[in-house]
């Protein structure tokens, strides 16, 4: 591709917030840790693939179905904002493309840095989740991500975890969002068989924290 996507304009100013914002709140995190003896959260090296989107940007019409999936299969109650967004941006040229995106569940997570309740963790397929149980909403996670993810529920931090609150399996089916999508616009699986399918020309979104969200561009 081209040209890059920027997400937002101030992707680089949260992502260098966000370090500052761990390294402030190090010591405190490591006493929330230690004082804390439920059962542990898996760890974050114990990830397995790494899987993460994929939006080819001819083919995103800007519907908004999969927005509407997304709520509907996870069951989202009115007062919670959409975990997915529509975003339009225009080339050069003045032609205007669509590009869907939701969690980048990212390769270095600040959220997940700076959760002083070690309540933000990576499984298996490298998808950064939230134990629910655990989130004492802070906000620090809203504060150090980089593309503005998390947003907040009457019971904790809230965002995309490719459905799997939902009963969706990863591996064996789709997200909500993926299948919702008429045109083959999104697709979902390990990074490496989706850089794999587009012949190693999809590129990540942007570059801070190592979003696991590629993009497709339409030169």
């Amino acid at each position: 591709m081209n040209e890059s996507v920027n997400v937002t304009r101030r992707v680089a100013l949260k992502a260098s917030a966000a370090g500052a914002c761990a390294i402030a709140l190090g010591g405190g995190m490591v006493l929330a840790r230690e004082a804390d003896a439920r059962e542990p959260l898996p760890a974050s090296d114990s990830t397995k693939s790494q899987y993460g989107f994929l939006t080819a940007l001819s083919r995103c019409s800007g519907c908004g179905r999969c927005v509407e999936a997304c709520r509907e299969g996870n069951a989202l109650p009115d007062d919670v904002p959409d975990r997915r967004k529509v975003s339009s941006f225009q080339r050069d040229r003045g032609r205007t493309f669509f590009i869907s995106t939701s969690c980048m569940h990212c390769a270095e997570p600040s959220c997940m840095s700076v959760c002083p309740a070690g309540a933000i963790y990576k499984d298996e397929n490298g998808l950064v989740r939230v134990n629910d149980d655990r989130c004492i909403g802070c906000k620090y996670c809203y504060q150090a991500c980089p593309y503005e993810v998390p947003h907040y529920s009457s019971v904790a931090m809230d965002k995309c975890d490719a459905c799997q609150k939902a009963g969706v399996k990863v591996g064996e089916e789709d997200p909500y969002c993926v299948r919702a999508c008429k045109f083959g616009a999104l697709k979902f699986g390990p990074i490496e068989e989706l850089l794999a399918v587009t012949n190693g020309a999809a590129e990540p979104i942007a570059k801070p924290n190592g979003p696991s969200c590629l993009v497709l561009g339409t030169e």
